[in-house]
């Protein structure tokens, strides 16, 4: 099918067979002025060699009663620690991003050498733009949408009917306050292999909702949160609201979507021209089939994620190539690049805080 051009040149006012020219072409350079950076928090080493990175995870050893003289009778006796949990992230995703450009006839329309040489630098750098799109909007959707349910990793907020928005944002803060305390102790509560763990107040990460975030802050805090390290947990990472969120469990069919699924992939949904691309984090276009965990439904009511490490994001490679087609007269671009399928450590925590209702008030 045929593109029409978005604009026709006006007919000059005195001679009807000439058209008047164009001034100037701008080609717009300043498309994202600022990147998801909680991506770049998580990159660990990759490289060529190998696929897989293992984590270890130990316990806590046991003390016994000493029986003096009576243990030189146990001197051979073996104390053998248990077996180590061992986790395996894996490279094993693989994708490209593809551009053609040329240096004639798309030249034909432009109208000097400056202008297209600008739209040439503009779509050369889409490239690498792309890559960190695609990269911060996977793991922010996959942050959000994330949940452990050993343990104590799954904690609520009970916030009583017809409660106000300072106390709401006073319970929640305490609700947080109480909970970097509790990690700071002794416990098995906080990981999924139900080992003994402490966590440092500098280790604790809070990812924050950043509409529940912003009812924080709209409030005066007590001293207390401010010795509690609440405050200084505020301006550490915060997410927009729409990364947060439960996927579905099972295949959604095309009737049952109506639109209110975002996507955890890139995705192109459909074919042809009602073919729609969509990132991480996008709405998926309404009358598609959703593969199970694929979409997403945003939850209000998760208020933070509360991490000691960040999930790894490792890197494979990443290549860009060039192909020149001398019989089309046009080069082809590539960058090709691997990562792993993400996955949170089972050693450390990976905590959803959800606002709850208590519509009994009490």
């Amino acid at each position: 099918m045929a593109i029409q051009a978005a604009f026709t040149l006006t007919a000059n006012e005195i001679y009807e067979s000439l058209a008047n020219m164009i001034i100037s072409q701008e080609v717009f350079a300043d498309n994202l002025g600022e990147h998801q950076t909680l991506v770049d928090k998580a990159r660990v080493d990759g490289g060529l060699f190998g696929d897989t990175k293992l984590y270890y995870s130990t316990d806590v050893l046991e003390s016994h009663a000493w029986g003096n003289d009576a243990e030189a009778a146990n001197l051979l006796s073996l104390d053998r620690p248990e077996d180590p949990e061992v986790q395996a992230i894996k490279l094993d995703v693989f994708r490209q991003i593809r551009l053609t450009l040329d240096n004639y006839m798309s030249k034909r329309a432009f109208a000097d050498e400056g202008a297209f040489s600008s739209f040439n630098g503009v779509m050369l750098g889409w490239i690498k733009e792309t890559k960190k799109v695609y990269d911060g909007t996977l793991y922010n959707v996959f942050i959000g949408t994330t949940e452990s349910a050993t343990g104590k990793q799954e904690q609520e907020v009970v916030i009583p009917e017809g409660s106000t928005a300072e106390t709401e944002a006073k319970l929640i803060a305490e609700k947080i306050a109480n909970l970097l305390v509790e990690m700071k102790d002794y416990s098995r509560e906080f990981n999924d292999y139900g080992h003994l763990r402490s966590y440092s107040e500098d280790a604790i990460k809070v990812i924050w909702n950043s509409e529940v975030l912003n009812k924080i802050k709209k409030v005066d805090l007590p001293a207390i949160f401010h010795k509690e390290g609440l405050v200084d947990k505020m301006d550490e990472d915060v997410l927009p609201a729409k990364y947060f969120g439960i996927k579905n469990a099972a295949q959604v069919a095309a009737a049952s979507n109506t639109g209110q699924y975002r996507s955890v992939i890139e995705k192109v949904y459909g074919t042809g021209d009602s073919a729609v691309h969509v990132f991480p984090g996008d709405k998926i276009p309404s009358g598609v089939i959703i593969a199970a965990g694929e979409g997403y439904e945003v939850d209000p009511t998760i208020a933070c994620k509360v991490l000691v490490k960040l999930p790894p994001l490792m890197s494979a490679f990443e290549v860009g190539t060039t192909f020149w087609n001398p019989r089309a007269l046009c080069e082809n671009h590539y960058l090709t690049f691997g990562h792993n399928t993400l996955a949170y450590l089972k050693n450390y925590p990976f905590i959803t805080v959800r606002l709850g209702d208590d519509s009994s008030g009490e």
